[in-house]
């Protein structure tokens, strides 16, 4: 019988197994991939060691073993209704670097499954590479396992990678775990490989062998091995007895407090519940590592996982915000392995919350959009709507479906069919890794490691190792450089590479899987191999180092003024100007905003040393107390910087010696990132300066346009604004006394439509309260039932108010109404069933829509019937 072990207990053995072979036991990186753009989250437990196999860095180690944070979306459709599917997971891996290869490998995946987890035999099962005889015969004759066990599969489910266009690759052997005949779909092909939820893989042993160029030529690798992944959310559900991953210890605790916070039980749609427990351990993980629901790239990731889950709870009945309450149960299931969740659980259930109330308004939007797209009378919603109501404001299709039932409409669901299969590729085509490019057009390629000189030195003589030229963009590799590549939220350098035969104007300095790339423009001669001047630009490097110094005076500061819970949650430093996101609940006050630059500048004036203190993580933290950036990967070995007795960060930036050369600090904004999440945008020095020398010219400006000095400006200032609210005051007056005459006019002009009074006019108002006003007076002087809509251009816009008298309301709404009318500018609003407010933005068609009153209080009417 399996030995019942918890999710804690299982990475405990799996990382003892491997120590005591003398794996490397190494953190998992990041969920946000560090020094990798092209790839929107960690997906496998492979990626931090990619670089590896290929030769092109020095190996720290050759064996290691890491539980990753992963996260993919790209079966997003199953996740909840599989056993094993799931967007956020972890990933279990041992792995190889010129060492072990697919005898080793084999071996102790099958010895930890059935000597430590002790599983039966009978419920394995494993697929090798139809070509591959090699991994056949370890299974076959090493291990002894009876051929009938053993599926021999096709490219497309055990040939592995590369990950992108080229890159290491290689052939695959999966085991997987029997989940009995009564998961299985009863054909009698079932068997490993099947889509059906019988036979799900456990684990992935992939034997990294080949690099794949971009001839689609396969090389071997420097450093074949070993890479495989086992999903701890499949490991325990063998090991727990439970019938999908939602019955195990890592989910089950979540479901149970969704169900208090929904207050329905999970057989009600166990689905929905699976969908939403699901997506909060995802955003709970990719928040706590600054990742913030957007429009746009990781966040829009995020976005639409919260708005998924969202829509399952409206399925049950909510509506109002649940998910950020589920966010502490996820914090105490998984705190063990990462108790780094622990701190940051306000924070993110803030940005959750936030970003639901978000969710909950644009829900109303969308429902507006679905009365605009159903006003046309065709009968059909097309897919295109169909799929705007989906991805724009998070209407699921069985949602639209439902809705358009009841009003007897169709949906054309081949064209939505064609429009999401078209938006999951672009997904998974912005989630496919692509490795560093290092394969045609390069001349003199040599696998050594750039070493960075450039804390001490701006100019250097250094050697080529690699360069490719196309059309006069160079791309280029020394074997040092004092050019510091991006990194760490600071640009890269640029300046100079030049020889007697040629130079090159660099552009930007980054990183890669192979190193250090130089980014330039051929200024003259031909790129040749051999030794060059690689030079710096000096005065914007300077610039650089006054931003970042003061970046880390600036969140010292902050922890001061504001409290230690302030934490750097991202950061751009450019020549120009310095940005620092950081955790802070409210808005800084002016008065903080000013005790916050006075502070950084009080620092700058005492003219601290800045200094670099090389030491190891655990001293660097715990000792000096140095900060550490959430979400960081660091090694064992960090640098320390720090600002006299002020501040200690560990950096790998470029920064000044002394405070005194950041000469002044400004403050030029502070504003709102997301929930929970503040921004303030800085300038050092030069910028400084010139900001401050054109703040001047403008106050200048507008002083003599008021006909005032500088010093005087604020009376002069408050003296207009004093005159402007007499007049707006006086302006109203006029516009009530207007309002009244208009209506009495108007009451006597309206025509009848069905025996209902209707009036509707364009009348000239400056503020949208003369509408009301004229929309008060008519209602009150008119007798028997009436309709009644005003018209305006106020502010560029057109606006509407619309009133129904209170005997009317059982067949009409002023809210239909009025968006009915500002639907014709193209807009819509809403409000009391007596009188509601809409507008537009096209004021061309103001006159129209007044004149389509008339027949829109006909259509309406007709409808109620």
């Amino acid at each position: 019988m399996i030995e019942r072990m918890t999710s804690n207990e299982l990475r405990k053995r799996f990382f003892e197994f491997f120590e005591e072979r003398d794996h490397k036991i190494v953190d998992g990186s990041p969920l946000v991939p560090q020094r990798d753009p092209s790839l929107l989250f960690t997906s496998a437990g492979m990626v931090q060691f990619k670089s590896y196999y290929t030769g092109l860095v020095p190996l720290p180690y050759t064996r290691a073993a890491s539980v990753q944070k992963c996260l993919r979306v790209s079966d997003l459709e199953s996740v909840g209704k599989t056993v094993r599917h799931n967007t956020f997971f972890e990933m279990l891996g041992n792995f190889s670097f010129g060492d072990y290869f697919k005898k080793e490998g084999i071996e102790w995946a099958w010895e930890f499954l059935l000597e430590v987890l002790k599983i039966p035999v009978e419920r394995l099962s494993v697929s090798i590479y139809e070509e591959d005889d090699e991994a056949y015969d370890l299974w076959h004759k090493h291990i002894g396992l009876n051929s009938s066990i053993i599926y021999r599969l096709g490219k497309e489910d055990n040939f592995w990678g590369p990950a992108g266009a080229t890159g290491p690759c290689g052939p695959c052997s999966e085991i997987f775990y029997d989940m009995g005949e009564e998961f299985g779909c009863g054909k009698e092909t079932c068997q490993p490989g099947c889509d059906c939820d019988r036979y799900f893989e456990l684990w992935n042993l992939v034997f990294p062998q080949f690099e794949k160029t971009e001839k689609g030529q396969m090389i071997p690798l420097a450093n074949r091995g070993i890479d495989t992944g086992m999903g701890m959310e499949r490991l325990a559900v063998s090991m727990q007895g439970g019938n999908s991953i939602f019955d195990t210890d890592l989910f089950s605790p979540i479901i149970d407090e969704a169900v208090r916070a929904l207050d329905v039980s999970y057989s009600k749609d166990k689905v929905a519940f699976n969908v939403i427990v699901d997506h909060i351990r995802a955003l709970t993980f990719a928040c706590a590592e600054g990742v913030i629901p957007s429009n746009e790239g990781r966040g829009y990731v995020l976005r639409r996982l919260l708005r998924r889950a969202l829509r399952r709870g409206v399925f049950l009945g909510t509506e109002e915000p649940f998910l950020y309450r589920l966010v502490g149960t996820v914090t105490d299931v998984m705190k063990e392995p990462y108790p780094e969740l622990v701190e940051r659980r306000e924070q993110v259930s803030l940005i959750i919350k936030s970003e639901e109330e978000r969710f909950f308004r644009t829900l109303n939007q969308g429902l507006a959009l679905f009365e605009e797209i159903t006003s046309t009378g065709s009968g059909v919603i097309s897919g295109d709507d169909a799929f705007r109501l989906y991805d724009t404001y998070g209407f699921p299709i069985d949602m639209t479906l439902e809705i358009a039932g009841e009003r007897g409409l169709r949906v054309d669901l081949k064209e939505f069919e064609e429009k999401m299969a078209a938006q999951k590729e672009r997904a998974r085509a912005a989630s496919r890794f692509q490795s560093a490019d290092m394969g045609e057009g390069w001349e003199g390629l040599e696998g050594e490691e750039a070493e960075f000189v450039g804390y001490e030195r701006i100019s250097i003589q250094a050697r080529i190792i690699g360069w490719r030229v196309s059309n006069g963009d160079v791309e280029m590799r020394l074997d040092k450089t004092p050019f510091y590549a991006e990194a760490g939220g600071q640009v890269g350098d640029t300046g100079r590479i030049y020889s007697d035969d040629f130079e090159v104007k660099v552009t930007n300095t980054i990183w890669t899987d192979h190193g250090v790339v130089h980014v330039g423009k051929l200024e003259r001669g031909e790129v040749k191999g051999g030794t060059v001047t690689a030079e710096v630009d000096c005065e914007r490097r300077k610039d650089i180092a006054r931003n970042h110094t003061a970046t880390h005076i600036l969140q010292g500061v902050l922890r001061v003024v504001l409290g230690k819970h302030v934490r750097q949650e991202g950061s751009l430093v450019e020549p120009e100007r310095l940005r620092f996101d950081f955790t802070h609940y409210n808005p800084l006050t002016r008065r903080e905003i000013d005790r916050v630059e006075e502070m950084v500048n009080s620092k700058v004036r005492g003219n601290l040393s800045v200094v670099s203190v090389n030491t190891t993580y655990d001293e660097a933290t715990k000792g000096m107390g140095a900060i550490a950036l959430f979400g960081e990967k660091y090694g064992d070995d960090v640098r320390v910087m720090r600002v006299g007795d002020f501040s200690a960060e560990l950096c790998g930036g470029t920064h000044l010696d002394a405070t005194g050369e950041i000469g002044l600090f400004r403050i030029v904004s502070e504003s709102a990132v997301a929930a929970g999440i503040r921004r303030i945008e800085a300038m050092t020095g030069r910028g400084a300066y010139e900001h401050m020398k054109k703040e001047e010219e403008v106050l200048s400006r507008v002083s003599d346009a008021l006909g005032s000095t500088t010093e005087d400006l604020e009376n002069k200032l408050q003296k207009l604004l004093q005159e402007q609210k007499i007049l707006k005051k006086r302006v109203r007056q006029l516009e009530s006394k207007l309002a009244s005459a208009f209506a009495v006019k108007l009451v006597g002009k309206a025509r009848l439509v069905e025996g209902i009074q209707v009036m509707a006019s364009r009348v000239e108002f400056s503020d949208i309260v003369g509408l009301r006003q004229m929309a008060d007076q008519a209602r009150a002087r008119v007798k028997g039932k009436c309709v009644g809509v005003f018209g305006s251009e106020i502010e560029g816009k057109a606006v509407f108010v619309a009133f129904v008298t209170d005997n009317l309301t059982n067949r009409l709404k002023a809210g239909d109404v009025a968006r009915e009318v500002a639907k014709v500018t193209g807009g819509g609003g809403g409000g009391k069933p007596t009188l509601a407010e809409a507008g537009g933005k096209d004021v061309g068609k103001i006159d129209e829509a007044i004149g389509r009153v008339p027949q829109i209080v006909k259509d309406l009417l007709k409808s109620a019937r």
